[in-house]
């Protein structure tokens, strides 16, 4: 890769990945601009939730995941990123907290995703649920834990 392009690169694929999580925010609500491959794939891992987990195949199949977190949490489904750090070209990894609801008790859930972007869309990610450490929601939950 041209190093005069390197940052321009980074910054391109970190506001995909911006975008992504504008796209999980809105509920998929524009399909026509999103930052996903054709052949995007989500691979949710997570075999505490054996319907969820596994691979979700382009723009409607992750829609559909997060529409079904969405509907099994009583309060909906919220997300907040706390960091994105790129490694090389291609890589990203975010770290953030989910937020929903089971059985009348809010929790917090922290995760990262590893995202791929190749040739300017987002190809390929993996969310890993950090499902030991769940714990009880509060509003400073929205900040990184410690």
């Amino acid at each position: 890769m041209d190093p005069s392009t390197e940052g321009a690169s980074i910054d391109t694929s970190m506001e995909l990945i911006a975008r992504a999580g504008d796209c999980i925010q809105s509920g998929f609500a524009d399909r026509d601009d999103h930052p996903f491959a054709d052949d995007f794939v989500f691979h949710y891992i997570n075999p505490q939730l054996p319907d969820l987990h596994g691979d979700h195949l382009g723009f409607d199949g992750t829609a559909a995941l997060f529409q079904r977190l969405e509907r099994i949490s009583e309060t909906g489904f919220r997300n907040v990123a706390h960091s994105l750090t790129p490694y090389g070209d291609e890589l990203l990894v975010a770290f953030a907290t989910n937020t929903l609801s089971v059985n009348g008790a809010e929790i917090d859930v922290d995760a990262v995703v590893v995202w791929r972007v190749v040739d300017g869309r987002i190809q390929e990610a993996w969310d890993i649920p950090a499902v030991n450490t769940v714990r009880p929601h509060s509003p400073a939950g929205d900040a990184a834990p410690s």
